[in-house]
């Protein structure tokens, strides 16, 4: 397997490494394919086989598990673009809040993914499409739920469809092929500039303002994350991941989101029921990004 990638960023990639100055990296694209190859149902066998992992304790995998290297390589090179600090929530203020270092829209890179150390085997078809999902569905960096690191692609081996409708039947065509728990749809409304795509993406539920939202959210099992203390119980994990993640996407006609549920509620504590209920509740207090979930979920 040898996959040459050319990724452009139509938001800001709010990347790092060690120090303030962002960076495209390979581990950070690394930790995305991971997270698809599990979504898409690999098992934790065969995820070692392909990302490696250290040795566990001797009652894991029957006595089976060892220390193994990865089979993936992942490598960045001709990386351009400029730097900036840019808001991370552009919908305060005018977006002039918690600003961060990051690549400005329009940064680049060349992507190559290959194999080594024998090749991958029965799961090279599994990695395949855990890269075609990220490509699709994904994005990368800090903020990547919410629409930060959002790239369009050319890859010869997996063209990007054209029109809203095809790329949403790809991503669901995708997902059925798999087996995998997860609802997704391109939403309906065209905007003119990313950043106002993003600033709608931004603009959620469960923030300082008060506390009214985080009851709501609390019934529902905190179905959009959180970062810090529930006020509720202090006693809970200081983060939780959303299950609702978001993406924009470039089109000749202008930027639309890219809405994606992580269905696998053993994973993320959350039901559809709980989307359903969520996306009505945002729909409710966030109309413009509530309305285009309920039409589309």
């Amino acid at each position: 397997m040898t996959r040459n990638i050319k990724l452009e960023f139509i938001t800001p990639l709010f990347s790092h490494g060690a120090t303030d100055v962002a960076e495209i990296r390979p581990p950070s694209i690394r930790g995305q394919l991971h997270w698809w190859f599990r979504l898409l149902g690999g098992s934790i066998e065969q995820e070692r086989s392909v990302f490696g992992g250290i040795r566990q304790s001797k009652g894991a995998f029957d006595g089976k598990d060892k220390t193994l290297a990865s089979k993936l390589v992942v490598r960045v090179s001709n990386v351009q673009g400029t730097q900036g600090d840019v808001p991370t929530l552009p919908h305060k203020h005018g977006g002039m809040s918690a600003p961060r270092r990051a690549f400005l829209p329009g940064a680049a890179c060349d992507l190559t993914l290959m194999d080594r150390l024998g090749g991958l085997g029965e799961n090279e078809t599994l990695l395949q499409n855990s890269v075609n999902a990220w490509l699709l569905m994904g994005s990368l960096g800090f903020r990547a739920a919410r629409g930060g690191g959002s790239f369009v692609w050319l890859d010869e081996d997996f063209a990007r469809p054209d029109d809203p409708l095809a790329y949403q039947d790809a991503c669901r065509d995708l997902l059925d092929e798999c087996g995998a728990k997860a609802r997704v749809a391109v939403l309906d409304k065209d905007y003119e500039k990313a950043e106002q795509a993003r600033a709608v993406i931004t603009d959620s539920l469960g923030g300082p303002s008060g506390r009214d939202d985080e009851t709501d959210l609390r019934d529902l099992h905190e179905p959009l994350g959180y970062v810090g203390r529930r006020f509720y119980d202090k006693n809970l994990p200081s983060r939780k991941s959303s299950p609702l993640k978001y993406r924009i996407v470039r089109f000749a006609s202008g930027f639309r989101i890219l809405a994606f549920w992580d269905g696998r509620e053993a994973v993320t504590g959350n039901s559809e029921k709980e989307l359903f209920a969520v996306v009505d509740l945002l729909a409710k207090k966030k109309p413009e990004i509530g309305e285009q979930l309920r039409k589309a979920f």
